[in-house]
């Protein structure tokens, strides 16, 4: 059996920043200028982006209550993976959401907000991943700044889909009977 050897620091900080350039990246070559594009395959991916959003806020909000209740050994591998799977979610999500409001004639300020939220929630998240091997306050602030990154990104999503005051409006106006 072969031994495992943890990340090391270099490798660790080039798999935190590489593929959030990439999205920089992406944004400069896919903008949301509102010219439609689709159908093309690539546009079909786009849509998976209202999907692929919930898995990191999912594991963003956990990772630090995780670190808040156990802080044993055993705790902490798992504590690890989610906070990875939180990376890499984020990052997979801001990616689609690019696609997506390239090939689908999206564009305004309100996009522009929720696109750089995405790409910020994205490099906090592997920020937060990096700092894994750091003191415990350091990984709960940066755990925490992504999650209000990611608090406010989804709160202008949502504002795009469902409009504004959202999610403080009721879904729903009842009428008299």
């Amino acid at each position: 059996m072969s031994e495992r050897h943890a990340i090391n620091t270099w490798l660790r900080l080039f798999l935190a920043i590489a593929p959030n350039l990439v999205l920089f990246a992406a944004m400069n070559f896919l903008p949301a200028d509102g010219q439609t594009r689709g159908p093309a395959l690539i546009s079909i991916l786009g849509n998976f982006h209202i999907l692929a959003l919930h898995l990191p806020i999912a594991f963003l909000l956990i990772v630090p209550l995780f670190e808040l209740l156990d802080n044993t050994e055993a705790a902490q591998i798992g504590t690890r993976r989610l906070c990875m799977a939180g990376a890499v979610s984020a990052w997979i999500a801001a990616l689609l959401g690019i696609i997506y409001g390239h090939f689908n004639g999206f564009e305004g300020a309100e996009l522009q907000d929720h696109l750089y939220a995405g790409l910020g929630t994205s490099c906090w998240a592997s920020i937060s991943w990096y700092c894994l091997h750091k003191s415990r306050m350091v990984r709960l602030i940066v755990q925490f700044i992504a999650i209000i990154t990611l608090f406010y990104a989804a709160h202008s999503g949502g504002e795009m889909v469902h409009g504004d005051d959202f999610p403080l409006k009721p879904a729903k106006v009842s009428t008299p009977k």
